[in-house]
């Protein structure tokens, strides 16, 4: 029984190892700025770049992304063995809480939906309920809770919120110049979520419209700037979402 869990869990660590890039590290400066640094000066034209000529290295709001597809499927499925795979990814990743407030939403008519943010420590919850008491599973789970994050990486900047249905959450946030940005939603799994992002001047730089409501988009800023993200609820019941930023 004990070599079979060691197999097990090394097999479950070496998956999701490879599907974080633990051994990546971060780039020195962020994808965004520290939520409340003034804004720049504004400049004229479109506000995004053909990149670097080298594909991007760490992605961590891509991989904050798999973790919540993870979590989906396993909760569809029953699964705790891919819940605990999202739990190790989330907790590599290792986000932090933002205060974000959405702009120009009207009191009348909003309710927040009830809801605590999701975190490995939540998952693992769920994934030890599905576990049934199951000897082999628990000792994963156990060895996932034991697990520290990493201190070298760049950290996830969360934010959650919901948006009504029919109704758009905009959100201002400021991206470094010449630096990978990017910026993911996960919802509730009620209805369907959509991504919009425009630059200071309103043009659309990228946008994530899939039937779903999870969205990922990335860009590369020319300039230091803000960019106005948009999330629009396209459901009939509201949706309790996470926004991630680089």
């Amino acid at each position: 029984m004990a070599c079979l869990a060691k197999f097990t869990l090394d097999k479950l660590l070496a998956a999701s190892s490879i599907a974080i890039g633990l051994g990546i590290g971060a780039p020195a400066l962020a994808g965004s700025v520290a939520v409340g640094t003034p804004l720049p000066p504004p400049q004229k034209g479109v506000n995004i770049s053909s990149g670097p000529k080298a594909p991007a290295t760490y992605e961590p709001i891509a991989r904050l992304q798999m973790s919540s597809d993870l979590l989906a499927f396993g909760r569809d499925t029953k699964d705790p063995l891919v819940l605990i795979a999202a739990a190790r990814i989330m907790k590599a990743l290792n986000g932090s809480e933002v205060d974000l407030k959405p702009e120009g939403r009207a009191a009348s008519g909003y309710t927040q939906k009830s809801g605590l943010p999701v975190s490995p420590d939540s998952i693992l919850v769920e994934a030890r309920d599905l576990a049934k008491g199951d000897k082999i599973i628990n000792l994963l789970i156990d060895q996932t809770v034991a697990t520290g994050p990493p201190t070298t990486i760049e950290q996830p900047k969360t934010h959650q919120d919901t948006v009504q249905p029919g109704a758009t959450d905009v959100f201002r946030i400021v991206f470094n110049a010449g630096q990978l940005a990017e910026a993911g939603i996960a919802g509730d799994g009620d209805g369907d979520l959509d991504l919009f992002v425009y630059d200071e001047n309103d043009h659309l730089v990228c946008r994530s419209t899939a039937s779903t409501d999870h969205e990922y988009c990335r860009w590369w800023p020319r300039w230091t700037g803000p960019f106005r993200i948009e999330i629009q609820n396209l459901g009939a019941t509201a949706n309790l979402y996470r926004l991630a930023t680089n």
